[in-house]
Order: C-alpha cells, then sequence, then structure tokens
C-alpha cells in the first residue's frame, strides 16, 4: 500500500519517514486503526450477565519502527533527533489514496539501534485525542439561487432562453454530521440582508448531529 507518512515538531520542522530505499524504511505502523476501548461492568447479584458501569478510549499510541539504509545514516539520524523529542509536541500526517489526515499528540521516545549491522529504531508517539483529523476542509455551500445554468445559448434557430438559477423559497437547510462525536466548526457567510441566523441542535444517540438553520 502506497503512503505518506510525516512528522512535525512544535516549530514547525518536518521530516518524512515515507518508505524509501535510501532514507527511512518504515516497516512496520502499528495504531493507527481504532484504539482498544476500556470497559468496565459489574455482574448482577445472583443473576447471569453484567451491566456496564461505562466506556471510554484513554489514549492512541501510534509506534512506528524503521530501518535506516543508504549513505548519510548519521546525518539522518541526527535530523531524526531534531524533530522527534521525548515529552515534547509532535504532529503526524498520515496520507492513503483514500484518506488525508493528522494528529496531534506527544514524543514518548524514539529509540534507534545505530551500533548495529543495519541501524533500525522506534518511535513511539501518545495522543490524548485519540482522533484523526481531515487535513483538507469539507466545505459545503448553501444558497438561495439553485445553480441551473445549462447550454446551448439561445440562438436564431434555437429562441428559447436558458436558465441561470431559479429562486429557493426554502429558508431552512439541515445539515447532518454523521461521523464520530467529535463535532464540527460552521462558519456562516451570508449577504447583507440575512439577518440573525437561528440553530437548532439535536443528537441522535451521540453520533448524529443535526442542526437546522434558518435565515431570516
Amino acid at each position: 500500500m502506497l503512503f505518506s507518512l510525516i512528522l512535525e515538531n512544535e516549530a514547525g520542522d518536518q521530516i518524512d519517514i515515507t518508505a524509501t530505499e535510501n532514507q527511512y524504511m518504515t516497516s512496520r505502523v502499528e495504531g493507527l486503526i481504532p484504539p482498544t476501548g476500556t470497559i468496565s461492568s459489574s455482574s448482577y447479584a445472583g443473576m447471569d450477565g453484567s451491566y456496564l458501569n461505562n466506556a471510554f478510549i484513554e489514549k492512541r499510541n501510534v509506534i512506528i519502527s524503521f530501518k535506516m539504509r543508504g549513505v548519510g545514516v548519521e546525518a539522518r539520524r541526527h535530523q531524526l533527533y531534531k524533530v522527534v523529542k521525548s515529552s515534547r509536541y509532535i504532529k503526524i500526517y498520515y496520507a492513503t489514496a483514500g484518506i488525508d489526515v493528522f494528529a496531534e499528540g506527544y514524543m514518548e521516545s524514539c529509540e534507534v539501534q545505530n551500533f548495529e549491522m543495519l541501524t533500525i529504531g522506534q518511535i513511539s508517539i501518545l495522543y490524548p485525542d485519540i482522533y484523526w483529523y481531515s487535513t483538507p476542509s469539507v466545505m459545503a455551500n448553501y444558497s438561495q439561487i439553485t445553480r441551473a445554468f445549462t447550454f446551448p445559448f439561445p440562438t436564431g434557430s434555437n429562441p428559447e432562453a436558458f436558465i441561470l438559477g431559479k429562486y429557493n423559497t426554502q429558508n431552512m437547510m439541515s445539515i447532518v454530521n454523521d461521523g464520530d462525536e467529535i463535532g464540527f466548526t460552521l462558519v456562516i457567510e451570508a449577504l447583507e440582508d440575512a439577518r440573525s441566523p437561528t440553530l437548532y441542535y439535536r443528537v441522535f444517540f451521540f453520533l448524529w448531529y443535526n442542526i437546522f438553520l434558518f435565515l431570516n
């Protein structure tokens, strides 16, 4: 699987540890999948089964195993130390053909065995915020003018006018977040005559967010 894996420290310095033959051969990455949950339950007195006390996910632990080949291993090892420092902030960018996400956490350790025949290492990163966030912004536009620009243009043989747009009389729109319960940022940009927008917020099963926007 082709992927891109980039680490960035709090100063903005980046290091690309994507698998290459003469740089950092990433051999294994753990912790990209949803982390294991912690479930606490108690048994019923004299009955089969148990009841749930609470369930939560504590943190995400991403472990990156790599090998260093080629020339200039010493220089690349010190370049790695400059970006990944224990207990410091670290940001990871992970991208494949289908996703482009990032997560923010803190360095736990960076161990490099540089006295072996093949220089190998392991990076451990802890993420108190367990979620991956989309790198590109997802935008949705709402307008009272429905786009309906069609072709062909009117000509002498076809004098019928084409429609540039249709006026939308609906003053309500519904925004549904069907993903995880991390929320989202709603930015409203309206014309001068769209005043006092009203938001109605509903939650279904802690996963489905419904926001209704009324434009007066």
